[in-house]
C-alpha cells in the first residue's frame, strides 16, 4: 500500500493496523455505502471479499465486518458496523459488488438482517425457515434439534469409543502374551525333548 494512499485514508478515517496485512476501520451505517465508495475510489482495496457478522448479544449489536482487498490481494482492509440487533437494517453494497448479493442473503437468513436495495432476500438455503435465524446466539440449537428431529433406533447402547478400544487393546494383550507363553512353552517341551 503506498504512503500516499494510506495517508489519504487516515486524515478522513481512523485506522488501526492489525497485523502487516489487516487494517481495520469502523464506520456509521448510515455512511456505509460512502464510506465504502470513497475507500474503492481513493485506495488500491478494490474488492468486496467477505462480509462477516458477530453477534454481540451482550450488547445488542450486530458487528458487520466488511472485507475489502486489494487487487494483488497483499492486503486488507476491515470495514465494521455496529448495528442494533433488533433493527438491523443496512444499505446494500450490491449497486458497488456484484457479490455481495449472496453475502447479505447469507446474513439475512443466517442473522436475520435486512439490506435494503436487495430485492433478493429470499430463501436461500434454509428452504421454508420461519424460526429463529440459527446464527443469533438466541437460537437454542438443541432445543430446534429435539423439537423437530427423530434419532435413528440402535444408538441407546452406543459404547464409549475410548473405553472400548482401550478394552479390546487389553484383551489383545493378554492374547499376544498368552500366546508367547505358550509358544516359550512348546519351545521349552522341545529342548527338553532332545
Amino acid at each position: 500500500m503506498s504512503e500516499p494512499v494510506m495517508k489519504d485514508l487516515q486524515t478522513k478515517y481512523t485506522i488501526v493496523e492489525k497485523n502487516e496485512r489487516l487494517l481495520k476501520m469502523g464506520a456509521k451505517k448510515e455512511e456505509l455505502v460512502d464510506t465504502i465508495l470513497y475507500i474503492g475510489s481513493n485506495s488500491e482495496f478494490m474488492t468486496l471479499s467477505m462480509i462477516a457478522c458477530a453477534d454481540w448479544i451482550e450488547d445488542g449489536v450486530f458487528a458487520l465486518n466488511y472485507l475489502l482487498t486489494t487487487e494483488m490481494r497483499d492486503k486488507n482492509l476491515m470495514v465494521e458496523v455496529m448495528v442494533d440487533r433488533e433493527d438491523a437494517l443496512l444499505p446494500s453494497l450490491l449497486t458497488l459488488f456484484p457479490q455481495a448479493e449472496v453475502m447479505e442473503r447469507d446474513l439475512h437468513e443466517m442473522f436475520g438482517i435486512e439490506f435494503s436495495g436487495n430485492d433478493t432476500l429470499y430463501d436461500f438455503v434454509l428452504e421454508g425457515w420461519n424460526d429463529t435465524p440459527p446464527l443469533r446466539r438466541d437460537f437454542d440449537t438443541l432445543a430446534y434439534v429435539n423439537e423437530h428431529h427423530t434419532f435413528r433406533g440402535g444408538r441407546d447402547d452406543n459404547k464409549d469409543v475410548k473405553a472400548e478400544m482401550k478394552r479390546r487393546r487389553a484383551e489383545a494383550k493378554k492374547l499376544k502374551e498368552a500366546q508367547a507363553a505358550a509358544a516359550k512353552e512348546a519351545q521349552d517341551g522341545e529342548q527338553d525333548g532332545k
